[in-house]
């Protein structure tokens, strides 16, 4: 938390002026206060502004400043006015080490969503306008953003006030929103709130940001074409590859002049001090950390599908290194190892700031500094990753419920005397004193819980004699010359749970077809009891449901011969309710398509459930709520995941894909993952 020194600094200097400024104004002054050393005249305009705005008299606030500048160098002031002079001076760094918020934020690049801009003209002001159909709207007031223009916090931005809106739905009204340079931010709400959308909006420019400093926002996958994988990222660098390709040119020419000559002294200098001969290095250790081989960078990115050219797109990210980075879902398209190495990177390398949303509880853990919660059209800020984050929350919501409670209480007390002495003359003063009382109350607002959701899977009716699944000395290629898998043995049980993992591309999906009889294997066996159910769960929605259909007729058509009922009581249970039933499936969210398959999984009672990446689409909360079906359901399970938490609270048993054969990995899933650290420690020193 911030210094108490730094706060009373503050409490002494405003004084009964204090109460003028809300929270965030009072975060940015901290951070003021941290951040300058010797420059007063600088010092006064950042703080007299904000001075200015409470309607503080010039002179009144030269002595705040005054006082703040004195607290600052390491003196104290007296009650009196008297100065001490401390042994040494006091550096409010040194203070406020503990230092959780200040103010931050960028400038914005890379979005193709449809947006419009509208000013708030003042706070009070009540916004009636309707957006049309679709397209987001941010409102927001023209000094929305405060931005230092020099020392430590020249790229922190304070956001204030604005809305933002999508389709005449208001996903945030009156949000504020402090980003601090080099803090890694996550934002975490349930899907559907507005998470992506805010993001577009800061993308897209919409919510104004100082110009200046470059914003990237991960959202499109790398255009293929004949570029190298290698050379898409070194582009990226827009600079660099334009003083080359002037380079070029010149050099092309042959022409032999002054000018020339001068033009390329400046180019290779220019050239040397962004350290243009190393980026080639640096940009290779990136791919390679996201899984591209020394073979596979030098491939064309058409060559790619599309979650290979988005790993593209955020290597490009990483390299560029922008003031802010904007990552939506980054693990989506990554496997485990490129997972791990992630996040190592985020930590370890990554000094700019980094706003990001995942659905990965532990990447949050491992990542974050800060999370923004986004609930009921509010921003809250929590200092700490994602688990901090959940405990402080769950202990401001009891509280908050205490608190409420015992005003309920109170105020029923109150009532309670002025209902009974309301008539009686005698006690019209304490009626009266009791009722302006109540008029004045502040109230504690009742605890808003979101509505829960939960479900099962249907237990299998009987039981199995094992094993149910058996993979014997199968191989398998797509190609007669190229065998992705080679000699597979395992066996699946009714109580097996298996989580397959390795690098993307290696045949865990291709597993999965061969064990759900959908592959058939070029050579060995696979046997399944002819009595066993297996549901699956694909990655890829279309594969599993037409997006022409709506969750009603695909489900009437798979299972035919029920009523409406039965059919909408099916899908409810999943979370898919109302008109949504009726709603085509190509205009649901990919978090309710998975609820559509959840429910046909159901419908076929499986002994056998098989998940292929069943958390792409899925909030925090909802993952939970999966892990907790999973952990109920009493038949066979197995789960090719990047998601460590599904791993670690569903699976015992750890088979790991790698070139060709599949291994029973013994021990546990933290010495798996402690072995691919020490082969990322490795590789990166290669």
């Amino acid at each position: 938390a911030m210094s108490k020194d730094v706060s009373a600094a503050l409490n002494e200097a405003l004084g009964i002026h204090i109460d003028k400024f809300d929270n965030d104004i009072i975060e940015y002054l901290k951070g003021v206060l941290v951040g300058f050393e010797d420059d007063r005249k600088e010092f006064h305009n950042s703080i007299s502004p904000f001075l200015s705005d409470a309607e503080i008299e010039d002179d009144e606030q030269e002595t705040i400043i005054s006082l703040l500048w004195s607290r600052l160098k390491g003196e104290v002031v007296s009650n009196k006015g008297v100065k001490k002079l401390l042994d040494s001076p006091v550096s409010l760094m040194d203070l406020s080490k503990n230092m959780d918020g200040k103010a931050g934020m960028s400038h914005a690049i890379n979005c193709n969503t449809d947006l419009n801009y509208e000013p708030k003209k003042d706070r009070k002001e009540k916004v009636s306008k309707k957006a049309a159909p679709q397209k987001v709207t941010a409102l927001i007031k023209p000094e929305t953003f405060v931005k230092k223009k020099t020392g430590s916090y020249k790229n922190d931005i304070l956001l204030k006030d604005f809305d933002v809106s999508i389709g005449g739905r208001k996903l945030l009204i009156d949000a504020s929103m402090t980003l601090v340079f080099g803090r890694k931010f996550g934002l975490v709400g349930r899907n559907g709130f507005g998470k992506t959308t805010l993001f577009r909006a800061l993308s897209n420019g919409d919510i104004p940001l100082p110009q200046g400093l470059n914003m990237l926002h991960v959202e499109q996958e790398v255009t293929g074409d004949d570029t190298s994988a290698l050379e898409s990222v070194l582009v990226a660098d827009a600079e660099r590859d334009s003083l080359l390709k002037e380079e070029q040119t010149l050099l092309a020419s042959g022409e032999k002049s002054e000018a020339t000559d001068k033009r390329l002294a400046e180019i290779y200098q220019q050239l040397t001090e962004m350290e243009a001969d190393a980026a080639p290095s640096q940009v290779a250790q990136i791919l390679n950390g996201l899984g591209f081989s020394p073979e596979m960078q030098k491939m064309p990115t058409k060559a790619f599908s599309g979650g290979w050219r988005m790993r593209l797109a955020l290597a490009r990210a990483l390299f560029c290194q922008p003031d802010l980075l904007l990552l939506d879902e980054p693990t989506n398209m990554l496997d485990v190892q490129a997972v791990l190495w992630l996040e190592d990177y985020l930590q370890t390398k990554w000094t700019n700031t980094l706003f990001v949303i995942s659905h990965d509880r532990e990447f949050l853990n491992a990542v974050t500094t800060d999370i923004y919660y986004l609930h009921n059209q509010k921003l809250t800020h929590y200092s700490g990753n994602y688990d901090t984050f959940e405990l402080t929350r769950n202990e401001h919501l009891r509280n908050q419920k205490s608190a409420h409670e015992a005003q309920q209480a109170q105020k029923d007390h109150v009532q309670s005397f002025i209902d009974k002495f309301r008539f009686n003359a005698k006690r019209a003063s304490l009626v009266q004193s009791r009722i302006k009382y109540l008029e004045k109350m502040q109230v504690v607002p009742a605890v808003i819980e979101d509505p829960t959701f939960k479900f099962s899977f249907p237990n299998p009716p009987d039981q199995l004699s094992p094993p149910i699944i058996n993979v014997d000395s199968v191989s398998f290629g797509y190609t007669p010359e190229k065998q992705l898998l080679n000699n597979v043995h395992l066996s699946i049980d009714g109580d097996s749970r298996i989580a397959l993992v390795g690098a993307n591309g290696q045949g865990k999906s291709t597993l999965l077809g061969l064990i759900t009889d959908e592959l058939k294997a070029t050579s060995g066996h696979v046997s399944i009891n002819r009595r066993c159910r297996i549901a699956k769960f694909s990655q890829f929605h279309v594969d599993q449901m037409p997006l022409d259909t709506t969750p009603y007729e695909f489900m009437q058509t798979k299972y035919p011969g029920k009523d409406q009922q039965e059919y909408r009581s099916i899908l409810g249970r999943y979370g898919i309710n109302g008109d949504m039933v009726f709603q085509k499936n190509s205009t649901l969210s990919g978090g309710q398509k998975s609820r559509v398959v959840w429910a046909d999984m159901a419908m076929r009672k499986p002994h056998i459930m098989i998940f292929d990446e069943p958390t792409n689409h899925l909030d925090i909360e909802t993952v939970d709520v999966l892990v907790g079906a999973l952990n109920e359901f009493e038949g066979g399970i197995v789960i090719v995941t990047h998601d460590e938490r599904l791993i670690k609270s569903v699976c015992n048993e750890l088979w790991i894909v790698h070139e060709g054969r599949v291994t029973n990995h013994t021990g546990t899933w933290d010495s798996y993952k402690k072995k691919l650290l020490t082969e990322l420690e490795e590789r990166g020193r290669k």
